[in-house]
Order: structure tokens, then C-alpha cells, then sequence
């Protein structure tokens, strides 16, 4: 990935001119990032890894615009809800960040991780950023019911999520900012017994996060430009 960061096929949408319209029209495109770098996928015994791409292009919006949206972590917990229901930030130097989010999902059973992550920015020139985002710490909750502090041990859990990083290019042009995110999540693989329960749930909930990510956002750009126009 770190190779691909040059001003020459930075988005993965640079060679489909159609799907650039289709996302200047509004549309949210999402795909398998395994089948888009070539179909080469990992196995991992008792392990399932998916890697999702999500693009979008928010109109009228400028770099510095998302910049000054992504960095603002104590406000994920509105930005994003309700998958995300607390977040932090817990220290800031220069370009990188730790970051803290609880995280919620709910299908058939309850689930509530506590989430640590390490996020830098980067520049090509004014009109392009990336962003690199790994977990450091995910736990599950282990009543949250009744309080959010009480963990599983790290991955001795139902194993929704284990480790997650995310890689957001973004390119200002053609009157806004096109917006690229790839995740590449690693969760257990469905355990023996447990697949009416979990099966959909382990599959669909990375897919489902990014829709969400994108749609927060992408609305949260608009509100700030919004609101900039407003004051204005």
C-alpha cells in the first residue's frame, strides 16, 4: 500500500471514469478489496479476514474540510452512532493520534468492544491525504448490561472483531473530494455449533460498518461546511 501512495493511480477509482460519475452523482460504491488487488485471499486457520474498499465523493468539500472532521475523535461517538457510542482521543503528536472508540453492534446477541487504535495523516501535495489507521487493543465487553469496563480478555471472546486497520485516500477535484477506504478486518472464523448464531453476523458486520463510515462521514463534512457557509 505504502508503494502505491503516488500522484499516479492514487484512487482505486482513477481507471473507471464512469464509476468517478456515478460517485459525483451520490452513489456509495462498495466492494470486495480482496477481488479489487487481484483476488488473492489469505487463510487463516480459525480465522476469517475480509478486506472491503468504500468510495464516495463529498461535494464542495476540501481536504482541509475532512481533515478537520476525521480529526475530531470526541465527536465520532455522534459522527458514527450507533456503532460507535464512546470515543477519545488519549494522546496527540503532530500527524498521529491514539484514539479510543466503544463500539456497538446488536444481532440476536449484544456486542460491545472496547477499541484502541493508532491513526497518522499523510500528505502527497495540497490536494492529496492518506490516513493509516491499526488497532492496537480490541476487547469485547463482557456484560454490557451492566457496565462497559469489564473485558474478556483480548481475543478470548466471541471473536466479532480481533484486529482491525483501515486506509483512507482522499483527492480534491473536480469541485469536492473523492474519498477511498480500505478495511481489512480480522475476526474468528464461525465456531463449530455456533454458525445460526454468529454466521451472518462475523460476515456482514464489516461491510455494514463500512457503509456506515462512509455515510457518517460524509455527512459530517456537509454539516461543517454547512455551518462554515452559515457563519460566513
Amino acid at each position: 500500500m505504502a508503494r502505491e501512495l503516488q500522484p499516479r493511480g492514487f484512487l482505486h477509482s482513477d481507471g473507471s471514469p464512469d464509476l468517478k460519475a456515478k460517485l459525483r452523482g451520490g452513489e456509495l460504491h462498495v466492494q470486495s478489496g480482496t477481488a479489487l488487488n487481484g483476488g488473492n485471499q489469505t487463510d487463516i486457520p480459525g480465522g476469517l479476514l475480509q478486506d472491503w474498499v468504500g468510495m464516495m465523493f463529498i461535494p464542495g468539500a476540501s481536504i482541509a474540510d475532512v481533515r478537520a472532521v476525521l480529526e475530531d475523535y470526541d465527536n465520532y461517538k455522534n459522527f458514527y452512532k450507533p456503532e460507535v457510542i464512546d470515543s477519545k482521543i488519549i494522546s496527540h503528536q503532530d500527524d498521529e493520534y491514539n484514539i479510543f472508540l466503544r463500539l456497538y453492534e446488536k444481532h440476536m446477541i449484544t456486542v460491545v468492544l472496547n477499541a484502541n487504535y493508532h491513526v497518522k495523516y499523510g500528505t502527497l501535495d495540497p490536494k492529496r491525504m492518506y490516513v493509516t489507521s491499526h488497532s492496537i487493543r480490541i476487547a469485547q465487553v463482557s456484560h454490557p448490561d451492566r457496565s462497559y469496563t469489564e473485558e474478556e480478555s483480548p481475543g478470548d471472546d466471541i471473536g466479532l472483531l480481533w484486529r482491525l486497520n483501515s486506509y483512507w485516500r482522499f483527492e480534491e477535484a473536480d469541485g469536492g473530494v473523492y474519498a477511498e477506504c480500505e478495511a481489512i478486518s480480522l475476526s474468528r472464523d464461525v465456531p463449530l455449533g455456533l454458525g445460526f448464531m454468529l454466521k451472518g453476523f462475523l460476515e456482514r458486520f464489516p461491510k455494514e460498518s463500512m457503509i456506515n463510515t462512509l455515510r457518517g462521514t460524509k455527512a459530517a463534512v456537509a454539516a461543517k461546511i454547512g455551518s462554515v457557509q452559515q457563519t460566513n
